[in-house]
């Protein structure tokens, strides 16, 4: 069974159980109205074909299933119509409301309406022959409109539900749960949109580094919550203080990231003295911060360089920013100048084909750490790094 995708498994299910019909018309002919028996199996064989060739496929594609669902609703139709008990032909013609909420599934919106406009023009062909007044029919018209319409309405709102989460869920995804910032995966995503916002303004990119001093220390000493209390503390400075148009995520442990564009490199140092200073004025602990600024040239020359290899240089050359940081003391900035940075501008980083992350919860910090929480990224213990 596992074989086989939901809609074709519903196909072989609703089409399966038309199958025995000749054998139930051979033991019992009254079954049948008189001299239909051919028609009969001419129908059966329809039905038959769409049960074969669904369960040879496997897996229907959106045109087959759209073939296969239109003769399947015919011969629906066509075998309650050679019935002679008018019960027994409402209850198989009821079968038709089937296949298109088999499309909802997963097909498009012109397949579900076309298989729609296909079960009730069947549905009310056969009701003309069965009804024996106009008002008889308009009943029976208007209660198997609803059994078809129904069900599709259900599984299309029940799908636009699904979609809608699973597309939440992705999104959040990139949201750090603790700061409520991008994580490392959700500024990956937008790297490249980074990239050109930057070519397209100054042509000029800065990344800094904020990793927090001392931070195992506070672990070790004062637990985890404090410790957390802490990521909290520095992420709200570093958000309220990071320039306008730039894009801040906690990128490791105790390290949090900033990308901007910026005119040159006196920019650049201005922006990580005054998140160093907020850190330092407004949470119990400080910060480190290592920065690169870098002209950036795309091209798609052989010398460029893809987005993730761009972005890592980067990040590798402010994290020896940080090194030296720390050396001189921790509590300090140190930022660098670097050559032109060449970059192929039709790579995508390896993370952009997925949707981009939501922007942050509207919560407090508190809240989200408190609604949220999660599995948070290894420690950095290297040397020099505390």
């Amino acid at each position: 069974m596992r074989r086989y995708d939901a809609r074709s498994m519903a196909t072989l299910i609703s089409t399966g159980g038309v199958l025995p019909l000749p054998l139930i018309a051979v033991l019992a002919p009254d079954t049948v109205e008189p001299g239909k028996m051919g028609l009969l199996m001419a129908i059966w064989s329809f039905i038959a074909l769409v049960f074969a060739v669904t369960a040879l496929r496997r897996r229907l594609t959106d045109r087959e299933f759209a073939v296969l669902g239109g003769l399947g609703i015919a011969g629906i139709g066509g075998t309650s119509l050679i019935l002679a008990n008018p019960l027994a032909a409402a209850l198989v013609l009821a079968i038709v409301a089937a296949i298109p909420a088999i499309g909802a599934i997963t097909a498009s919106t012109r397949l579900i309406l076309s298989h729609l406009a296909i079960a009730i023009a069947c549905a009310a062909a056969v009701l003309l022959n069965l009804a024996d007044s106009g008002p008889t029919f308009l009943i029976s018209f208007g209660a198997l409109f609803g059994i078809i319409i129904v069900p599709v309405f259900l599984v299309v709102a029940l799908r636009k539900s699904m979609e809608a989460v699973l597309d939440q869920q992705t999104r959040l995804c990139g949201i750090d749960p603790l700061t409520g910032l991008l994580n490392r995966r959700g500024f990956l995503i937008r790297a490249s949109q980074l990239l050109s916002a930057a070519r397209s303004s100054t042509g000029r990119i800065g990344i800094l580094l904020l990793d927090v001093d001392h931070f195992k220390r506070i672990n070790d000493e004062y637990g985890h919550l404090a410790g957390d209390g802490v990521l909290l503390s520095a992420s709200a400075a570093i958000r309220e203080h990071a320039p306008v148009g730039s894009e801040v995520c906690r990128y490791g442990g105790e390290e949090f990231l900033m990308f901007h564009v910026v005119h040159d490199e006196d920019e650049l140092w201005l922006c990580a003295e005054r998140l160093r200073a907020a850190v330092a004025a407004t949470a119990p602990v400080t910060v480190s911060v290592g920065g690169v600024c870098a002209p950036l040239v795309s091209s798609r020359g052989g010398e460029a360089r893809s987005t993730d290899d761009v972005i890592g240089n980067l990040l590798g050359q402010a994290d020896e920013c940080v090194y030296r940081a720390k050396e001189c003391g921790r509590d300090t900035t140190v930022i660098d100048s670097i050559g032109p940075v060449i970059w192929n501008d039709g790579t995508l980083s390896v993370h952009a084909a997925e949707d981009p992350p939501a922007s942050p919860p509207s919560a407090s910090l508190y809240e989200v750490f408190y609604q949220r929480p999660g599995d948070f990224e290894e420690m950095d213990t290297r040397p020099g790094r505390l």
